[in-house]
């Protein structure tokens, strides 16, 4: 274990074909020619709850937490939507993501925060069931109208994810730290 603050989130990791569905999408969305930093397919991800930066002595309780918060059957999102955050006027964040999130996934991102909230982390606002594509530095355009078949994501294990800066390509990259599968 690393004697250094780490900056956590638990989220869902993408299967090889959502992921590149996601990634086709941002491809449309770049192609519509939507100015925006895109994120790297390798990076796409739903973010369930962001710890942020956590202590040595935490991590053992975090990682007790993932375990704690992963009751319940493995379930199914359709993602059948181009949105953004905080509106699709002027976004800063442009994802793909599910217009109804459907009570395994609100059940879910209850029990991940609730298990966390416990330990004394905050949350603002609810999870949004979406897989972010492209950050927009300045919003000045409206989101382009982009439609697409709806991708399924397969909800089976949570993640905790580490967030490492990236400083050659002014980004972070996102590290698989711990995984464990959803169960009855």
């Amino acid at each position: 274990m690393s004697e250094r603050k780490r900056r956590l989130f638990v989220g869902i990791d993408l299967d090889a074909s959502t992921r590149a569905a996601c990634a086709a999408v941002a491809e449309r969305l770049t192609r519509a020619g939507f100015a925006a930093r895109y994120e790297a397919p390798e990076k796409l991800h739903v973010t369930l709850a962001f710890l942020g930066y956590v202590a040595p002595e935490q991590y053992g309780d975090v990682v007790s937490a993932l375990a704690a918060a992963a009751k319940g059957a493995p379930f199914t999102v359709t993602l059948d939507k181009l949105g953004g955050f905080p509106h699709e006027r002027r976004p800063r964040i442009a994802y793909v993501g599910a217009r109804e999130q459907g009570p395994p996934f609100r059940e879910l991102a209850g029990s991940v925060r609730r298990e966390y909230a416990a330990l004394g982390f905050e949350f603002k606002n609810d999870s949004v069931a979406h897989v972010t594509v492209a950050r927009v530095k300045a919003p000045i355009r409206p989101l382009p109208l982009i439609e697409f078949l709806p991708i399924s994501l397969p909800m089976e294990r949570l993640t905790l994810f580490e967030s490492l800066p990236d400083r050659a390509n002014n980004t972070s990259r996102y590290e698989r730290v711990e995984s464990i599968a959803l169960t009855s």
